[in-house]
């Protein structure tokens, strides 16, 4: 049986996590240079900064995730799977770790990149092969994670 306080609560999950990423983002604009236009491109910024503000993206996008879960699945009413394992849980986990993963791909193109290095001997400046396969292998996992998971939740929702 659906639940209207399951579904507000989700959708309140989901709102906030959008607020959240919009004052997040709207922080580094707020008090910058006083005679700096809009048209002009804002200043470099550092890889620690690139790294918490794609760290603060993915909290955001976890929140937006366990909104959207707990108004699908607790809000709608969809049944647990009976011991099978396949739960739109599943489906949503495997969609945000996608999500995420492709938020943080270039370390992770970096690290698969230093542990092949690493294991098969090769010279440490990688070759722009290497950079490449490592690319590709990275899309393919993400797409393996997303695209099921995506049937998941679809298929619990059509047939529920």
């Amino acid at each position: 049986m659906p639940d209207p306080f399951f579904v507000l609560f989700g959708g309140f999950l989901v709102s906030a996590a959008v607020a959240l990423w919009i004052a997040l983002n709207r922080g580094d604009r707020i008090g910058s240079e006083p005679g700096r236009n809009d048209e002009q491109p804002p200043p470099p910024k550092n890889a620690a900064t690139s790294v918490r503000r794609r760290g603060q993206l993915a909290g955001c996008i976890a929140l937006g995730t366990i909104g959207l879960d707990v108004a699908v699945v607790y809000g709608a009413g969809i049944p647990s799977s009976g011991g099978t394992g396949i739960t739109v849980e599943l489906g949503f986990a495997m969609m945000l770790l996608a999500v995420v993963w492709f938020i943080f791909r270039r370390e992770a193109v970096l690290y698969q990149v230093r542990i092949a290095t690493a294991m098969y001997g090769l010279r440490t400046p990688a070759e722009p092969r290497l950079i490449k396969a490592a690319e590709a292998t990275g899309a393919f996992i993400r797409l393996l994670l997303f695209l099921p998971g995506l049937f998941i939740v679809l298929l619990k929702l059509i047939l529920r």
